[in-house]
Parts: C-alpha cells; sequence; structure tokens
C-alpha cells in the first residue's frame, strides 16, 4: 500500500513546529521491524525536480540514524529497511536552505512524500574589521553559514530571500552577536568583548558554567577551577543567562544580564550548592504474558512512568544538546528562552501523536524489538521558577507483541548509549514457569529468577546488556565430603557435608539433607553445609550412611545427589618388610619389627622398609614415616630407602685433636610409621634405631723430613730422617687408643698388630732415590678395616754427580782419519751440569747434563768430532760443572775400541797376491820335473 503525505518544512520565516495529525485506522496496523520504506522527492520553491540534495533519516526515539546521509543524484530517492515508526527528515543543499519534518512509517508500506527547499537568491553584504571570522546562524535552519571578511573588511554569504537569524563575529580583540533580520547589509563594529569574572569562596572550589543568550540561541559551557575569566560576544539585544551545571544539568537559579562591559559572577559561584539539581524519576514494567516458544508470537504489556530533567533534549525535534526547553523554544515558539503556555501545548500535542511503535530505544527480544501501539498518558512540563530546575514527564502503556526467533536461546537485549531514558529502571516479568538463565551483567540485576530489574545508568560503558532467559530448570545438585579423600568417614568424629548446588541466573536455592540406614531416616538438616558425628545419630562401625541431598529452587523444581560413605571405627594396620643392604660382599639383612620397639643397623647401610596396610573399609591408606635422622626427615609413601649414619655426636674432622680421640656412644635414632584411613583414623608406631659403626678409623698420615712435612721445598734424600705422624687419625666411635695398626713399606711389613702408642709417630726406615709404596692399617673394635696408601718421594742428591757410561764409534776409526765418537754419561744429581768431552786435546763444546729425578737418573749422549784417529784404544775425558753449586769434575772414559792403521784395510788383498805367486810358482816348478818322466 502506499500513502502520501506531506513531508513539513522548517522554513525560514516558520517559527512553528507543526506536526502531523494522527493517522486513520493506526490501530490496525501490523508493526515489525525494519520493513517501512520510505519515497521522498526533493523540489525546489517551484515545484522543479532538484538534483544533489543530501537526505538524513534519524530514529525519533533513539537519536539514531537510520538511513544516510545519501546524496542524491537526481531528485528521489526510496530507502527501504526502516524501521517503522516515528522518524525525523532531513534535507541539506549547498544552494538551498534545509527542509526537516516528521513522518511515521508502518511496516511494509511506503511513505511518499515531497521536500520543498527554499534557495539562497539574495545576498548580504557584510563589513568590518578585516581578518574577521562571521558565522550566519539561520532561523529554522540547522546548519550554519560562514566566511572571513577580506583584508578590505567585506565579504558576501548567499542567504535565502526574506530570511532572517543571527550574526557572529570574531577577531582577535573583538566579539560580537549581532540580529539579522533580512537587511541586504550589516556593519559590524568592534566593541571588545563582555568579561565575566569571579572568585568563589574556595579557593580549591571547581565547576562548571553553562552561559546561554536568548533569543539568539547561543551557548557554551565552561569549566572553572579557582576561579572564572572569560569573554563573552558584545551584542544589543536580548539577554545573558548564566547557570551553575552538574552533570549536564542546570542547577539553581541563573544569573541574568543584559549587555555590559564586565560582569562580577562571584555570587554566583559562592551559592552554587544551594538549589537542589534535579533528578531522574519512573519505573517501567515489561509483563510478559505469553512464553516465547521458538519461532512463535507472543505477547506483552507494557506500563511505564518517566520523569526527565529538561536539560536533557528529546531526539524528536533538532538541536537536542539545547535541552527540551531550548528546543521547545527554539521550534516550537519565539526563541525567548522562556517556555510559554502555548509551547508546552503545541510539543505535548506533538509528542503524544509521534509515540514508538518499535522498542529500540529501550529493549529488543532476541535481537529485534518489540512492536505495538504506545499510549501516552499525564504529559507535562513542569519549572521551578527556572528554566534549569524543571522537568518534563509523561505515562506510557502499550501492548506489545515480539517474534521469538528458531534457536535454542530466547534473549533480552537492552541498548546502552547514554541516553536520558536508560536512567529509568525496567523490570521485566518473565511467564509462568521461566526463569533467568544468564546474562554478562548479572552483577548489575536484581529481583530474583522470575523477575528482573535492569537500570542501564549504572553501566560503566556503552553498549549492550544481554539476559538470557528460558523456561525454568531443575537446579544441579552437587555436593561433597569435606575433609576426607574417600568413602569413609570416622564413627567419633566430626562428619561435613557441604551442598553445592548450582543454577542458571539469579536463583536463590535451598537445600535439604537426609541420612538413612538402611532405608530408615537417622536425622535431617536445612543447611548447605551439614555436620554430624555417626555414633551420635545411631550408626556403629561397618555401617553405611546413604546420604541425600535435595536442591530446589523458587519453582520448588529440585533435583537429588547422594553419596554412601562407610563408617570406620577401627584404625588400619599393616605388616613391613625391612631390609639392610650393607653392600660389598655383605649380604643383605632382614629386620622383623613386629611387636618391636627397636632394632640395629649398621651404619652407612641402605635400609628399605616398605609398608603392606589393610583397613576394613577398603580404603587406601596414608603412609607417613618421620625420623629425627636429619631435621624435618618426612616420607609420605607406603615405604622408603635411605642410609643412616652416625649423628653428629660422633668424632670427626672438625674437633680439635684431643676431642676426636674420645669413645663415644652409638647414635640412636626415632623411627615412627603414622597410618591413616580414609575416615581419618590413625594408628602410628615407632622404634628406636641404633646405628652400628660401620665406618672404619679415618687415616691421616703425615711424613716429616727432618722434623718438617715432606714437600717441594723440603724433599726426602737418600741420607733423611724420614718420620710418619698418624696423630690427626681418629675413629668415629672407639677411643683411639682402641685401635690397631699395621704398616708395611713396598710390600715389607714395618709394623704389624701396632698399638697407637707404637704408629702414632713412626720412624721410617732409610729409602734410595725413588717412590715408594706405604701401606697403613687400621681397625676399630668393630672389625671395621681402613686402609691407605701413601707413595713417599726421595729426591736425588742436589749437586750434580756426572759419570761415564761408555763410548761409541762410528764406523771403524783408522788411524790418520777422521772420525765420529758418541760419549755416553749418566747424572744422579738433581741440578743441571755444565760437560765438556775431550780426545786427545781434541774437545766437543759444552752440553747440558740433564736432571736426574726421583725415577731415574738424566742420561746423555754427548757427540765428539774427531779430526784425527791417534794410536792406542780409544778413552775420552769428560769435565763437569754443576750450574747451581758450581762444584765441578773431571774424568777419564776408558774402551776397548782401537783405530786400526791405515795398510790394514788392503792386508787380504795383498795376502791374495802372495798367495796367488806361490801357486804359481809351485806349478811351474811341478811341470819341470814331469818332463824328465817317460809319459
Amino acid at each position: 500500500m502506499r500513502r502520501t503525505a506531506l513531508l513539513l518544512v522548517f522554513v525560514l520565516s516558520v517559527t512553528i513546529f507543526t506536526y502531523p495529525t494522527t493517522l486513520e485506522n493506526q490501530e490496525t496496523r501490523t508493526w515489525s521491524t525494519s520493513s517501512a520504506s520510505l519515497d521522498i522527492k526533493v523540489l525546489d520553491n517551484n515545484g522543479l525536480p532538484l538534483s544533489g540534495a543530501v537526505v538524513t533519516v534519524t530514529d525519533a526515539w533513539t537519536g539514531l540514524t537510520v538511513a544516510g546521509p545519501e546524496n542524491l543524484l537526481g531528485s528521489r530517492l526510496v530507502f527501504d529497511n526502516l524501521p517503522a515508526g516515528p522518524v525525523r527528515i532531513s534535507v541539506t543543499h549547498s544552494n538551498y536552505a534545509s527542509g526537516m519534518g516528521f513522518v511515521i512509517l508502518f511496516a511494509d508500506d511506503v511513505f511518499e512524500t515531497d521536500v520543498s527547499l527554499i534557495p539562497f537568491d539574495a545576498n548580504l553584504n557584510i563589513s568590518g574589521t578585516a581578518g574577521s571570522d562571521v558565522t550566519l546562524t539561520l532561523n529554522g535552519h540547522v546548519e550554519e553559514l560562514q566566511t572571513t571578511l577580506n583584508a578590505t573588511g567585506n565579504a558576501t554569504l548567499a542567504v535565502p530571500n526574506g530570511g532572517s537569524g543571527w550574526v557572529s563575529s570574531t577577531n582577535e580583540n573583538s566579539a560580537s552577536l549581532i540580529s539579522w533580520s533580512g537587511e541586504e547589509s550589516i556593519v559590524i563594529s568592534d566593541n571588545a568583548t563582555m568579561r565575566i569574572f569571579g572568585w568563589p569562596e574556595n579557593a580549591s572550589d571547581t565547576g562548571m558554567l553553562r552561559i546561554e543568550h536568548h533569543p539568539s540561541g547561543y551557548w557554551e559551557l565552561v569549566d572553572w577551577s579557582g576561579e572564572v575569566d572569560e569573554n563573552l560576544p558584545r551584542t544589543t539585544e536580548g539577554e545573558w543567562k548564566i547557570y551553575n551545571s552538574e552533570g549536564g544539568i542546570r542547577v539553581g537559579q541563573p544569573l541574568t544580564s543584559n549587555d555590559s562591559s564586565q560582569l562580577n559572577i562571584t555570587g554566583l559561584l559562592t551559592n552554587q550548592d544551594e538549589a537542589p539539581s534535579p533528578k531522574w524519576e519512573g519505573q517501567a514494567y515489561l509483563n510478559m504474558t505469553s512464553a516465547p516458544e521458538k519461532g512463535e508470537t507472543f505477547n506483552l504489556t507494557w506500563e511505564a512512568s518517566f520523569t526527565i530533567p529538561t536539560d536533557f533534549g528529546t531526539p524528536q525535534i533538532p538541536d537536542r544538546s539545547l535541552g527540551l526547553i531550548g528546543q521547545v523554544d527554539r521550534w516550537f515558539g519565539n526563541r525567548d528562552g522562556n517556555l510559554g503556555f502555548g509551547e508546552q501545548a503545541g510539543f505535548s500535542m506533538f509528542h503524544g501523536e509521534n509515540m514508538w511503535v518499535e522498542s529500540n530505544h529501550l529493549f529488543l527480544f532476541d535481537e529485534q524489538p518489540l512492536n505495538g501501539l504506545v499510549n501516552r498518558s499525564n504529559f507535562s512540563i513542569t519549572q521551578n521558577d527556572s528554566i534549569g530546575a524543571g522537568y518534563y514527564s509523561w505515562d506510557e502503556t502499550a501492548a506489545l507483541q515480539g517474534e521469538a526467533a528458531f534457536g535454542s536461546s530466547r534473549i533480552f537485549w537492552f541498548p546502552v548509549r547514554g541516553d536520558a531514558l536508560e536512567a529509568i529502571p525496567i523490570t521485566v516479568n518473565l511467564p509462568s514457569g521461566w526463569e533467568v538463565r544468564y546474562s554478562p551483567q548479572i552483577d548489575l540485576l536484581t529481583g530474583n529468577q522470575s523477575t528482573f530489574t535492569v537500570n542501564r545508568s549504572l553501566s560503566p560503558t556503552v553498549g549492550m546488556w544481554t539476559v538470557t532467559v528460558g523456561p525454568n530448570q531443575a537446579p544441579i545438585s552437587d555436593g561433597h565430603l569435606e575433609d576426607r579423600p574417600g568413602l569413609a568417614i570416622p564413627l567419633s568424629d566430626n562428619v561435613t557435608l557441604t551442598s553445592e548446588c548450582s543454577d542458571s541466573g539469579m536463583s536463590e536455592l535451598s537445600s535439604h539433607w537426609e541420612l538413612r540406614r538402611n532405608g530408615e531416616i537417622q536425622t535431617e538438616s536445612d543447611n548447605e553445609s551439614f555436620t554430624f558425628t555417626p555414633e551420635t545419630v545411631n550408626y556403629s562401625h561397618g555401617n553405611v550412611v546413604n546420604a541425600t541431598l535435595t536442591c530446589s529452587d523458587w519453582d520448588e523444581a529440585s533435583s537429588n545427589w547422594w553419596i554412601d560413605l562407610y563408617v570406620d571405627g577401627e584404625v588400619p594396620m599393616a605388616s613391613i618388610n625391612t631390609t639392610e643392604e650393607a653392600g660389598g660382599d655383605i649380604p643383605p639383612y632382614f629386620h622383623y619389627l613386629g611387636n618391636v620397639g627397636e632394632f640395629e643397623v649398621r651404619a652407612g647401610s641402605l635400609l628399605t622398609v616398605i609398608a603392606e596396610t589393610e583397613d576394613d573399609s577398603g580404603a587406601g591408606v596414608t603412609v607417613i614415616w618421620r625420623s629425627n635422622k636429619s631435621e624435618g626427615w618426612e616420607q609420605h609413601d607406603i615405604g622408603f630407602a635411605d642410609q643412616f649414619n652416625q649423628g653428629n655426636d660422633v668424632n670427626w674432622m672438625h674437633m680439635s685433636v684431643e676431642e676426636r680421640h674420645l669413645q663415644r656412644e652409638l647414635t640412636v635414632y626415632s623411627l615412627e610409621m603414622e597410618l591413616t584411613d580414609g575416615a581419618g583414623n590413625s594408628n602410628a608406631t615407632s622404634w628406636n634405631v641404633t646405628i652400628l659403626d660401620g665406618t672404619p678409623p679415618t687415616i691421616t698420615a703425615e711424613v716429616m723430613v727432618d722434623g718438617n712435612p715432606i714437600g717441594p721445598l723440603n724433599p726426602a734424600m737418600e741420607e733423611s730422617e724420614t718420620v710418619m705422624n698418624l696423630t690427626r687419625s681418629f675413629d668415629d666411635i672407639d677411643a683411639i687408643e682402641n685401635t690397631i695398626w699395621a704398616v708395611f713399606l713396598d710390600g715389607f711389613p714395618l709394623l704389624t698388630n701396632g698399638t697407637w702408642d707404637e704408629v702414632r709417630i713412626f720412624p721410617l726406615p732409610q729409602m734410595n732415590v725413588g717412590t715408594h709404596e706405604l701401606k697403613l692399617y687400621a681397625m676399630d673394635t668393630s672389625g671395621n678395616i681402613r686402609e691407605v696408601i701413601s707413595n713417599p718421594v726421595v729426591d736425588p742428591q742436589v749437586p750434580a754427580s756426572v759419570s761415564g757410561v761408555e763410548i761409541n764409534v762410528d764406523g771403524i776409526p783408522v788411524i790418520g782419519e777422521s772420525g765420529m765418537l758418541s760419549v755416553t754419561i749418566v747424572n744422579i744429581g738433581s741440578t743441571n751440569a755444565k760437560v765438556t768431552a775431550c780426545y786427545h786435546e781434541q774437545c766437543s763444546r759444552e752440553w747440558d747434563s740433564g736432571e736426574a729425578t726421583a725415577d731415574r737418573p738424566a742420561t746423555v749422549i754427548l757427540p765428539l768430532e774427531v779430526s784425527e784417529f791417534k794410536r792406542g784404544e780409544i778413552s775420552v775425558e769428560v769435565t763437569w760443572t754443576d750450574q747451581v753449586t758450581g762444584e765441578e769434575g773431571t774424568f777419564t772414559i776408558e774402551s776397548d775400541i782401537s783405530p786400526k792403521s791405515p795398510w790394514a784395510e788392503k792386508a787380504d788383498e795383498i795376502i791374495a797376491v802372495i798367495l796367488f805367486s806361490l801357486l804359481g810358482y809351485l806349478m811351474y816348478k811341478g811341470r819341470k820335473e814331469r818332463d824328465d818322466t817317460p809319459f
């Protein structure tokens, strides 16, 4: 269905806001969300199409833009998917005065309207101080026209013919506010500014002022601290009203003044708290008369009473920041700053004829607004002799409808935008059998599961509050047994059962406990926490307590939770397996700890103890082992494995020599096993553990050389007097004189079965140069034997002692020929010597002899080059000088090597020649003799 209505246009000559009359058959309309359409044609003052306009559509109850701003390429535009209900339309154009109006849209309907704009067809010539910024506010026009005076102090503004308004001008030294009534030109004079100033009684006071000028509509807010010093425009018309402002609301009576060069407002600052500030009042009720089943339509009723401070304007008409009085005075009145009866009546009729039909500004259900016809009554605007201290109020009733979504959740949505209406609480009464399920803002809601109240002014931020509702569900019953690990409880101690019932939303739950034995109730409780002692309520050891918890909500829906508890009146028991492992070749030893109060363990042994627990409840048994063997020693397990050593009261290194040689007592530790069953019954058994002496004596041997400890600065020599000092040795338990000793040097026994007196200071026999093995044995009265091996070192003598070893010749020496000798020498001293070897005055250069060590002497082979061998056995004379002590020596090394004569090498050849010649002679002679024979 298409419906056409005239869109009301604000023209500059119109000062009374007119409104459409009630549309026929409104009550038969179907209201729905985002299904309305608006068909707008923009015309000029001659009724011709006008392109290039900008159209904006605003929801008249939320103040939110629902369409646009949309630039029209032509003169017509259709807006679809608009919410049903009253909307405010604004049309602007760069060459025309803006048009504005108010219509009511219907669901599934197209509303057609024509908008006629009045052109800027005249000029306003302005002159004044060059550089001044000039603003023209046109009556009936929401936009401002601005310009800046040029270098000659002139400017021109395009304005509608016959228009009116107010011109404000500012420059560095002056500010002016001038009424314009359609003249072709105005002149702006520099009259400086109107200076307002003042001081509160207390210098630390702060506040805010709202400064208004009527009828121009000029206003501003001024924050101040300690003082006020502000400049206002000069004007020859109207009056100024200055208010204290608190939270956006004008408080008390204003200070009123005409134009003046200066104005002292100290009195206003001092008395700013004398008048009370208006407050929001009212209450709204949304009653769900049918359940919102999935995908179905449901019904509600709406009852509300609103009382809003007049300083909070309405989105139904422009300039909401002026407050309701300012809005009504401007668009329904004469702009004089006062609210007359006619102005009130005009707005009251307009307000009542344009009530909301969709609840976007209040609430939504499943993300869609509720809709219906809203009836308004008891509308009034109350002024307490002052614009600032007033209220406007009205009542609303409505029969609403909603449509539930097809999802599984039903959700109320409450928009939070900082609107004045949000200060009025809304109470929602759910249908019978429905409840609040969940809300992120649950802490800010009041009421109960079936009735909750939302006060959106408590929200710290803007956004959306949501409350999920649904058919009542029984609470979830749950509970637990306090301080008990299992299902066993003690017979004679307190037992506590605690309810952990839970439910969605805001429900207050009740808990009821019943304890039964063999089906018969023994006791009951209505407390969340139920404490009882089994034996006092007719239970004995071995009985089963059947505990049942019933959780009920506000609608008597309930659920149960139960638990069976075994009454355990006996302590747990355990058999104990104990193994001692000394290590080495000693076999493990098994201890029996039943019915004994003490046992013995060899020091250093690994003691393994395992408890095999049993309890008639069948529940687990906690085992705790405690001992004073070390501070805080405690094991939480069925067993443990640990070493037990002697305690601190034994002989040890930190003691003086006299103290560590004393007789000590064996250490005795305590060992406790505590068994605790699931019911808390406990059983403790303890033993004394004697630590037997399992540690051999500690041998501390110090080798003394000539009365001082052996070392790099005091080495042992062959001729040194060496003594072994065992004074610092000790046994952990035995007195030192009760120990037995043995001493072996290089495998040879020096002492066997010796006493402490014999071994304490023990002289060692003279030892050759080298490293020796010194073995010490000590045994205490318990048979513990300690073996210590020491390796004393006897160093070689300090002065060098060089001697010859042998002479070797490279090849066969020949008399008169050259050759090479190798002379081997040895140094058994621990210092180096310079050595020279000579053969028949043929000497080598100086060589180092090397240094002997405890492990071996220094052996060196000296090369000696011989230029001519002499006849006779080869011998070499060696001269050496100790480089540390300066001692020296000379010795000769003999050899059995003799150089050969030169001809000796050809002796074989000479002999061969002689033999050959002799053989030839004999052959010749023999042949001559055969010639004489007959043959």
